[in-house]
C-alpha cells in the first residue's frame, strides 16, 4: 500500500534489500503541535515535556490531516543548535488556536523508509523502539546508494505516523523522512 501525503509527491521509488524507499518531494509545510529545545548543543530536549505539553492542549488544530500526526527531531543534522522535538500535525494554515507552537517547513526533498521490524531486519539493523530516530538508516546507509547525502541541515529528520489504534496504544504505519539532496561528489 502506497500512502501519500497532501503535501508531497513521490518522485522516485528504490528497491534496497527488498525494502521500498522513496524519494518525495515536500511543498512548503506549516505543522501545528508542541516545541521544544534542549538547553545546550549536546543534550537532548525533556521529550516526556514536550509530549506532555502536546497531550495538554485541548483545543484543536484547524483543517489538520486526519489519521496523521508527526514527531521532528529538530536539528539534529547540525552541531551548531540545540536539538529539539516537534509533536504535531500537518495543517492548512498557521493560523491556530494559541495554545499550540507552529513550524514552517519550506519545499525540500526528503528520502522515505516504513519504519517496521522488516524494514531494520533488511537493514541489518535491531528494530527501532523508540528515541532518536534511526536518520543514519537513510542519511548514512541508503542515501548514498542512490548518489544522495543528507540536505539542509537546518530541515527535521520526521517520523510521520498514521491510524492511530487506541485499543493497543500504537499506530497502524510509522514513516522515516530524512532530508536529501544529490550528490555532487557521486556525480563526477
Amino acid at each position: 500500500m502506497n500512502i501519500q501525503h497532501p503535501q508531497e509527491t513521490i518522485t522516485k521509488t528504490y528497491d534496497y534489500k527488498g525494502i521500498i524507499v522513496e524519494l518525495v518531494e515536500w511543498s512548503d509545510t506549516v505543522w501545528c503541535g508542541k516545541v521544544g529545545y534542549a538547553d545546550n548543543h549536546t543534550d537532548e530536549p525533556n521529550v516526556e515535556k514536550i509530549m506532555e505539553d502536546f497531550m495538554s492542549v485541548s483545543a484543536i488544530p484547524d483543517s489538520r490531516e486526519d489519521n496523521w500526526d508527526i514527531c521532528m527531531s529538530l536539528n539534529y543534522l547540525s552541531d551548531e543548535r540545540p536539538s529539539g522535538v516537534m509533536f504535531g500535525f500537518l495543517v492548512v494554515a498557521d493560523i491556530q488556536p494559541d495554545s499550540y507552537d507552529i513550524y514552517r517547513i519550506p519545499a525540500a526533498n526528503f528520502l522515505r523508509i516504513r519504519m517496521c521490524d522488516e524494514t531494520a531486519r533488511a537493514l541489518g539493523h535491531e528494530p527501532w523502539t523508540g528515541g532518536i530516530p534511526p536518520y543514519q538508516w537513510i542519511g548514512e546507509q541508503i542515501a548514498p546508494e542512490f548518489g544522495y547525502t543528507y540536505g539542509d541541515d537546518t530541515l527535521p529528520v520526521i517520523e510521520y505516523y498514521g491510524f492511530f489504534k487506541p485499543d493497543d496504544g500504537t499506530h497502524e504505519y510509522c514513516y522515516l523522512y530524512v532530508p536529501v539532496q544529490e550528490d555532487s561528489a557521486a556525480k563526477k
